[in-house]
């Protein structure tokens, strides 16, 4: 075989070999990651245990195993008879329902009675008089999340002075000190593992080169700033080929759809949008719609039914980190127990967190919340072929 034959053939061979490996590639999964840049990254691991963030004071985040009780200090705690209450900022979501029901499933097997649980609809002001209720109650534990650290924290001051135990979900109030026995421990999914996911989803879903924005909640809150600080760092140091043009924040829902009309407006070319959690990421989802830019990416932080919807029918929003509601809630009631019979825990306890793309929006629900994926969610993802 001659020179010039020799070089047909191999040619023929390797477009032979290439046709038969993108038959063989499952048509719901992207093909090798690379760059434009040729630098190839790892596949999102859905199946993770990681935990990736740190306390608000900089120590390591204890875990489930930090609360683990056993047989004789069950006993103890069941014959104490004592009682709880919740003080939640809102309960419309299905992220503190699952959390709720978890909680309250170890306290029942604890013997806690639970005197009250109360919704504040978002609303500092009635989380306050929420709270003073709940204060004449005289709980031996409340559950609550410091909507505003500095609105709320006189309120909680008075608790502590009461000697009730206090698990705090997700923040702390203004002044509060673990170390000062101020309360038990602060609770919250792997709000910087959650950040890190939208920024790897991202960062797939847009070919990993590109422009990218954010909308993110523009006020001194502990989760929602770890979450954006976690998908900034993820970008900045993993993705050398993307760039974040803009940060918008915001403090009110009600203005996330105008923050994104300007956005748009500035950065004609951006790609994608990361969102601080599903509610104003639906509300970009929105805007990017009535300007035509169906072809953006979005991603954000908690599993939604409207997130999950788009993300099981390849629509705007693609990905998004999860809390893993149930665990998270799991750990408060324990945390609880163990407060009771002084049991020493760390001040800072956190469930893994959950990527969730196309790959993996059914399973997570029974990860995140012990429940089997909405109609919509699984009829969204049988629609698409």
């Amino acid at each position: 075989m001659n020179r010039k034959n020799l070089f047909v053939f191999c040619l023929v061979m390797a477009l032979f070999s290439l046709v038969l490996s993108c038959k063989k590639q499952d048509k719901n999964q992207p093909l090798p990651a690379a760059a434009a840049s040729g630098k190839e990254y790892p596949p999102i691991d859905f199946k993770t245990n990681a935990v990736f963030g740190i306390a608000p004071n900089g120590q390591k985040a204890g875990s489930i195993t930090d609360v683990q009780l056993s047989d004789e200090e069950k006993a103890k705690i069941r014959k104490g008879n004592y009682t709880a209450a919740f003080c939640y900022h809102q309960l419309d979501n299905q992220v503190n329902q699952s959390k709720l029901a978890a909680t309250r499933a170890v306290l029942a097997d604890l013997n806690i009675k639970v005197l009250s649980v109360t919704d504040a609809q978002s609303q500092p002001d009635k989380l306050v008089n929420d709270l003073e209720t709940t204060l004449a109650l005289k709980p031996d534990i409340l559950f609550s999340m410091p909507y505003e650290p500095n609105v709320t924290a006189a309120v909680y001051r008075k608790f502590v002075n009461a000697g009730t135990k206090i698990v705090f979900m997700e923040n702390t109030p203004t002044g509060f000190d673990f170390n000062k026995g101020d309360y038990v421990t602060m609770t919250n999914s792997d709000s910087y593992g959650n950040g890190k996911y939208a920024a790897d989803i991202m960062a797939r879903e847009i070919g990993y080169a590109g422009e990218v924005a954010m909308v993110f909640f523009d006020a001194v809150f502990f989760t929602t700033n770890e979450r954006d600080r976690a998908f900034r760092e993820t970008i900045a140091n993993n993705y050398p080929d993307i760039k974040i043009v803009g940060e918008y924040g915001f403090t009110s829902i009600d203005v996330v759809g105008a923050s994104a009309d300007a956005l748009f407006a500035a950065h004609p070319k951006v790609k994608g949008i990361y969102a601080s959690w599903d509610i104003p990421a639906e509300d970009v989802m929105a805007s990017a719609l009535a300007v035509g830019r169906n072809d953006l990416v979005i991603t954000c932080v908690d599993l939604g039914e409207q997130a999950a919807v788009s993300i099981a029918k390849k629509g705007i929003i693609r990905g998004l980190g999860a809390p893993r509601a149930v665990e998270t809630g799991t750990i408060e009631g324990l945390a609880a127990g163990c407060a009771l019979i002084g049991k020493k825990i760390p001040g800072y306890i956190v469930s893994a967190s959950q990527p969730v793309a196309r790959d993996s929006v059914l399973d997570s629900y029974k990860i995140c919340y012990n429940i089997d994926a909405p109609k919509a969610v699984v009829d969204a993802f049988n629609s698409v072929k």
